[in-house]
């Protein structure tokens, strides 16, 4: 396996503890999913919601009130089915606001909006909950399932017109047509929820339907007609963030954010170092008044791209920037001066081996006890690799590099090695044991090379150009070819 190299604290960044089940596992296992998230604050009202499902024969068995944060979810509630399908969720802790399911036995699931508002009675028939519910005593609820009975009826229209409109060019002969009957469409939309707006314009739904509506689609088009799909991408990220109310905490605990927060870094930013943390930037300076966004936003964002946990090569750019730039004693409130402490240390330390920036020289002790220095090699392509002897991935790709340097060492490339975190007796037997042909040093304090060379686990293998600037990291040995053909062109 991977070998740890530098052994740091873990830090809960969030600390909620939950499951994540689905409805069909929570409705057949009681105790599949924990009590709900520490986190999400609950304060003091009468819960008194009580269901009336017609339908339900399932007296004396359990439904569970499931609650969702991020994209996870948590057990926030559970209650037994009585006579005729009555059960009632009671207490003196209102639940938080947020998106919840009710999931009953025969993976039936209600769907709740809660605000604060929470004693009402709910009616439905079990065969169709969302066309039949009835909702006394909740103006959110009450909202919510007229909205989703009158959108079902304009999906039905919306989606083959908005299909249809996906694949077309806009120098397409029946582009007009389609655009105006999609326009007239998104404006039934729009018409809704300014309604909404006007008439209720505190509602936590009319903020749930706002924070979750996309921004309206352009389709701006090249000189030769066809899409400009670059410039529509970023109208839309532009104005993606438009409708959603970042003074509502409570929108954190519904898809609508979650969905939005996942789509905006995951889909509409391009997955590059520079792109993320400009986005990730204009973000947070949307959540920077609300402590609760301000939270969630830069944990879930560091914690997407921490080193070892993502698939980006300069993950570390990212991370770091939103460590340093964020995580403060003045802001991070939810950590300990400690922990900030620590997280920034480690932040630091990666970048000083950021894509792009010069790469810093190295010198140590080579196996007959001369010094070498990494700049010494005159190579236009540096391959720096970073093991530790004990590390089972650096045996698996130790003989593959060294097949690599054999087919490239005539090629313009060099190699040179750094056993890390070892002892000398374990440097030397793995030096032997694959007969290193390239220039190999061992440092015991790894204090030649660490501050300039950021390893979380090994093997860790640098690519340095020309002017000795980092060009690519985190590889494999088999992803090497591919990172030449670019650093030549």
């Amino acid at each position: 396996m991977k070998k740890n190299l530098i052994i740091i604290f873990t830090i809960a960044f969030i600390g909620f503890a939950c499951n994540s089940p689905n409805a069909k596992d929570t409705g057949s296992n009681p105790g599949s999913a924990n009590k709900s998230s520490e986190t999400l604050e609950r304060q003091k009202g009468n819960v008194k919601m009580e269901f009336n499902i017609s339908g339900l024969n399932a007296k004396g068995q359990v439904v569970q009130m499931i609650g969702v944060f991020l994209d996870k979810k948590f057990l926030a509630d559970s209650a037994t089915i009585g006579d005729n399908g009555k059960f009632e969720f009671r207490g003196d802790l209102l639940q938080s606001k947020g998106f919840y399911y009710v999931v009953m036995p025969g993976d039936i699931a209600i769907k709740l909006l809660l605000d604060l508002d929470q004693e009402f009675i709910f009616n439905a028939d079990a065969a169709n909950i969302d066309a039949t519910a009835k909702i006394e005593g909740s103006e959110t609820l009450t909202l919510f399932y007229d909205d989703l009975r009158s959108k079902g009826d304009l999906d039905k229209q919306y989606a083959p017109i908005a299909g249809k409109i996906a694949r077309m060019q806009p120098n397409d002969p029946e582009f007009r047509a389609t655009h105006e009957q999609f326009k007239q469409l998104s404006k039934q939309f729009e018409d809704r929820n300014k309604m909404l707006l006007q008439k209720y314009p505190d509602n936590f739904f009319t903020k749930f339907k706002n924070g979750g509506k996309n921004p309206e689609l352009t389709f701006p088009a090249l000189p030769n007609g066809e899409l400009d799909v670059r410039k529509q991408t970023m109208e839309f990220r532009s104005h993606f963030w438009d409708g959603f109310d970042f003074s509502e905490p409570g929108l954190i605990n519904t898809p609508a954010f979650f969905n939005k927060l996942n789509r905006y870094i995951s889909e509409l930013t391009p997955q590059n170092q520079d792109s993320l943390i400009k986005y990730t930037d204009v973000l947070m300076q949307l959540a920077w008044q609300n402590d609760e966004y301000y939270k969630v936003i830069s944990n879930w964002i560091a914690l997407k791209y921490e080193p070892g946990k993502t698939k980006l090569m300069d993950g570390e750019a990212v991370y770091s920037n939103i460590i340093l730039k964020y995580f403060t004693p003045e802001k991070a409130t939810w950590l300990d001066e400690v922990s900030i402490s620590t997280l920034r240390k480690r932040a630091g330390e990666m970048t000083q081996s950021l894509l792009n920036k010069k790469a810093g020289n190295v010198t140590a002790k080579g196996m007959s006890g001369k010094m070498h220095t990494l700049f010494d090699s005159k190579a236009p392509v540096l391959i720096v690799f970073i093991y530790n002897p004990d590390c089972e991935h650096c045996e698996e790709e130790t003989p593959l590099l060294i097949e690599f340097y054999n087919k490239w060492k005539n090629n313009g490339v060099d190699v040179f090695s750094i056993a890390a975190n070892t002892t000398e007796p374990e440097w030397k037997g793995f030096r032997s044991r694959f007969n290193l042909p390239w220039t190999d040093v061992f440092d015991v304090t790894n204090a030649s090379w660490y501050p300039k060379y950021f390893v979380d686990v090994t093997p860790e293998l640098y690519v340095l150009d020309k002017n000795r600037k980092f060009f690519a990291k985190n590889l494999k040995v088999s992803q090497i070819e591919t990172i030449l053909e670019r650093i030549n062109k």
